[in-house]
């Protein structure tokens, strides 16, 4: 009996093992669903960006049709996390893809009977805007309500993975099929793809908790209560002001840039557009990989800006380089130092969050890190037409990445130790 109550109470001090992500249904069909959702949307920017830049010869205009996206994105983004933490988050992320696909078969069905023009994809970005801004606010917040805490490093980077395994192959097959085929194929795969995903996102069961808020609290008393839980925490507010400025200063240049350095500078094809991505992605794809093996859970913070630094030392590269394979050598840097940055900090900020406040933090993380980016394109835009090239604004963003992640590096001792 003495023995019994023994091994009954050194079993209670053995640490549980910690469970795995790959016997959790949630996990799982979520992981299914980031496959096949970024899988589709792969194929759709690239070939929306391609057909802009190569068929209707408008390389300046790329800015228009970012920005239609983003300022919708932005607006709603606001109030997304707020409506993520009222509502079922999986609820929400079902009508953003399932709507998705929908439109997706009206573009598609828009293809067959002609006509198609810029503002066509204006008008469709203006509509995706407004879904990705309520999808992202409540997959940042499901993550970390599905799996263990210390599993968020490894789960978010399987995600990560899956995102950048298909952002791989995608690209080059969405430019095999636009030179042996046609966008339609394109964008009806991307429809199907974002329907399916949104029936495995159906079938997620995500217990709820029930918090005050919903009955006793107004919508704006909610959405304020997340402003000063972010404005109280100086750790979160200086995360937020370090996505602020990466997406202000590198995400324009990126987006825009590539396929017109493509064009202009290293005068390519579209299959020469795609290896670029590819290369990013493998590099995003190595970055993921090693994060997720070795699952970091200490020195997150100085990882994750010793990474930055390194990201932006690479797109410094990159705007400099003429040949094909050195460009996509200095993209496949920056994307690992990518994902060495962003994958460690997601998971230190998701770890230290209430659950409560998960929809309202992670979406304001998500406007801050999305909300100049309008501005980005904008200066982009102005700044081609006034005949700049585009290897130059690329160089002068990297530049201002990297001296300011070095900055924080030295100057904020408690970014440097999350752990």
């Amino acid at each position: 009996m003495a023995v019994n109550e023994m091994a009954l109470q050194q079993s209670e001090t053995e640490p549980k093992e910690l469970p795995s992500i790959f016997k959790n249904r949630n996990f799982l069909l979520l992981w299914g669903a980031a496959l096949l959702s970024s899988f589709g949307i792969s194929f759709f920017l690239f070939s929306q960006s391609w057909y802009v830049v190569n068929v209707l010869g408008l390389e300046a205009s790329l800015g228009i049709l970012y920005i239609a996206v983003s300022i919708p994105r932005v607006l709603f983004m606001i109030i997304s996390g707020t409506v993520a933490d009222r509502f079922d988050k999986t609820k929400i992320m079902f009508m953003s893809d399932f709507i998705r696909g929908l439109l997706l078969v009206g573009l598609v069905v828009w293809f067959i009977f002609g006509g198609i023009t810029l503002w066509t994809f204006v008008t469709f970005a203006f509509f995706f805007g407004i879904l990705d801004a309520f999808f992202w606010a409540a997959e940042s917040a499901v993550i970390p309500s599905i799996i263990h805490k210390d599993n968020l490093t490894r789960g978010n980077s399987i995600i990560q993975m899956t995102n950048q395994t298909s952002f791989i192959l995608a690209p080059m097959l969405a430019g095999v099929i636009i030179a042996f085929g046609n966008y339609e194929i394109v964008f009806a795969t991307t429809a199907v793809m974002l329907i399916v995903a949104s029936v495995l996102i159906f079938f997620m069961r995500v217990p709820r908790v029930k918090e005050e808020s919903e009955d006793q609290k107004r919508f704006w008393d909610d959405f304020k209560e997340g402003l000063l839980y972010v404005k109280n925490s100086r750790v979160i507010s200086l995360v937020v002001l370090t996505t602020i400025f990466m997406n202000l200063f590198l995400v324009g240049p990126l987006t825009m840039g590539l396929p017109l350095f493509v064009k202009t500078i290293l005068e390519g094809t579209a299959m020469d557009f795609s290896f670029l991505e590819a290369g990013l992605a493998v590099g995003m794809l190595l970055g993921s990989t090693v994060v997720g093996v070795l699952n970091v859970k200490k020195n997150r913070g100085k990882i994750g800006i010793l990474a930055l630094v390194i990201a932006g030392m690479a797109f410094t590269g990159l705007s400099f380089t003429t040949e094909l394979w050195m460009s996509i050598l200095c993209l496949g840097i920056f994307g690992f130092a990518l994902s060495g940055s962003n994958i460690p900090f997601i998971a230190a900020i998701q770890s230290l969050i209430e659950e409560k406040m998960l929809g309202r933090v992670m979406g304001l993380i998500s406007l801050a890190s999305m909300g100049l980016i309008p501005v980005s394109y904008a200066i982009t835009s102005g700044v081609l037409a006034f005949g700049v090239s585009i290897h130059h604004i690329m160089a002068v963003g990297a530049i201002l990445v990297t001296l300011y992640s070095a900055f924080i590096f030295f100057r904020f001792k408690e970014l440097r130790e999350i752990e």
